[in-house]
């Protein structure tokens, strides 16, 4: 009787010892959307390890703290990541890997920027708008592969600018390969309507990067998906704006709420978030683009195959991805 409850001892000790949490990694969770995100999955989430990234490891502790007051999870990490930089984004592979937080069951790309005042750059030569929102999440993705659980989800936060037919008053985007969006020639444009135009240039991307990415990943089982938070003022992503339109931006346009299907609060947008990417719900939506809750058609131009093997293709050239990089379930060439 003895040897036996010892042997069952034994057993449930090493079984402890070999199971590995699994985790949600969110990037840009420190503010807006992606804060309410990560308090949602905190919620919905109790048993999985979620990992918002930061580029300021205070800023990321104190989003933390915050979730755990409100929620109880007692399994939150935040770890230092820069989209603008891709040494940044390897060694935030390595210390995912170093740290044994087991395998990924929800990867989602939520962080991004639109600079409007003047062009930016990236620590690797970038125009910053197109090498965070989509050369910095791209890459983050590939590099997680190997370590996503068999039915992941991998979530890009879009936007409803991509689709000229929505007549959201944002510039139309203009799709070109990799390399030209980004190290773009010079031009006298007026710099809001440049900026503008490469955020909603970034966004279509995002989404042609979900239709191939899915189509690569069709012999599996990880689900890839786009999801358009709407109009969503107030988080920052206005901050580079002229002082009268960022006024606009963060306090006018939260009256729309009241009266616009597609004008969200923060908490509604990042709840809605966390639930396409982790909720039951969603379990068998692959390869599809979100408004909110609800699934939609993107634009005309996110199905152009032609521009789904072209920004593929270039992206990996411009990143000069290495096939023994990734996982070996996907073909990056």
């Amino acid at each position: 009787m003895a040897n036996g409850l010892l042997f069952l001892v034994l057993n449930f000790a090493l079984s402890l010892k070999e199971y590995k949490m699994e985790s949600i990694i969110i990037t840009g969770a420190t503010g807006g959307i992606g804060y309410e995100c990560a308090l949602q999955m905190a919620r919905i989430a109790p048993n999985q390890q979620i990992i918002i990234t930061c580029r300021n490891l205070e800023s990321g502790e104190k989003a933390i703290q915050a979730i755990a007051r409100q929620t109880g999870h007692r399994h939150l990490q935040c770890m230092i990541l820069d989209l603008a930089s891709l040494a940044s984004i390897r060694e935030f592979k390595e210390n995912f890997v170093q740290a044994n937080y087991g395998k990924i069951t929800s990867l989602i790309n939520n962080a991004g920027l639109q600079n409007v005042d003047k062009t930016r750059y990236t620590k690797d030569g970038f125009e910053e708008t197109f090498g965070v929102n989509h050369l910095g999440s791209l890459y983050l993705t590939l590099l997680l592969l190997p370590y996503l659980t068999p039915d992941a989800r991998i979530t890009f936060t879009a936007s409803g600018t991509h689709d000229p037919k929505q007549k959201t008053g944002m510039p139309a985007p203009e799709f070109k390969d990799a390399r030209s969006l980004a190290y773009p020639e010079e031009t006298t444009e007026k710099t809001l309507t440049v900026g503008q135009r490469r955020y909603t240039t970034s966004k279509l991307c995002n989404i042609v990067t979900v239709y191939e990415l899915q189509n690569r990943l069709r012999q599996t089982n990880i689900h890839v998906n786009a999801f358009d938070p709407g109009l969503v003022p107030g988080t920052g992503l206005a901050q580079n704006y002229p002082p009268f339109l960022k006024f606009i931006s963060d306090y006018v346009f939260k009256v729309l709420i009241l009266f616009h299907h597609n004008v969200n609060a923060a908490q509604t947008s990042g709840k809605r978030l966390a639930n396409l990417a982790y909720a039951e719900q969603y379990r068998n939506a692959k390869g599809k683009y979100f408004e909110g809750e609800k699934e939609i058609k993107s634009s005309a131009d996110s199905y152009n195959e032609a521009y789904q093997h072209t920004l593929w293709s270039s992206s990996i050239g411009v990143l000069k991805i290495d096939q023994r990089e990734i996982s070996s379930f996907i073909n990056v060439t």
